[in-house]
């Protein structure tokens, strides 16, 4: 099996890895004016799908030419993948409610507030008033833990179809 305990540590300490990545990622540009928050976070993405692939690529590497099934590449994955969610949700959800984080994360919602509103007419004209009310609210209400949540959960669903076509390529069964 390709999983054992024994890989834990690895993917543990490749977990922190990306989690320090992604931190300096989002301090560049916190340094640049940029609040990473949401979109501008998604390319810290790109980090999670390189280092999939990599540990993949060195544990076949590794086997030779042992046969190693899909599944096993796939929870793979989704084990390194689980774990930089949880570093990154525990990050997220204290941060977010330090009060630096408080500052960055009510200058966010203070923008987005802007931005509705310059496209309140048009919102209103296609969609209704209250689905604009409703949208307001809900920017109103983003807080620690749904940054946090969120982040964590779009790094599940983005990482499924890498994952699903890393665990293909590299099958051997």
């Amino acid at each position: 099996m390709f999983i054992h305990l024994k890989r834990l540590p690895e993917l543990v300490v490749a977990a922190l890895l990306v989690f320090g990545l992604i931190l300096v990622y989002c301090y560049v540009l916190n340094q640049n004016g940029i609040i990473p928050i949401g979109g501008k976070k998604a390319p810290s993405y790109v980090i999670v799908l390189f280092f999939q692939w990599f540990l993949v690529q060195k544990g076949v590497k590794q086997r030779g030419n042992n046969s190693v099934h899909f599944l096993h590449l796939f929870v793979y994955q989704y084990v390194f993948v689980i774990l930089v969610g949880i570093f990154t949700f525990s990050f997220f959800h204290w941060f977010f409610q330090s009060n630096a984080g408080l500052a960055i994360l009510n200058e966010y919602i203070r923008l987005n507030l802007v931005e509705l509103a310059q496209y309140q007419k048009v919102i209103v004209q296609q969609e209704g008033q209250s689905y604009f009310l409703e949208l307001k609210n809900s920017i109103s209400q983003i807080n620690a833990y749904s940054i946090a949540k969120d982040d964590f959960f779009q790094k599940i669903s983005l990482s499924f179809l890498p994952n699903l076509l890393i665990s293909l390529y590299y099958k051997r069964s």
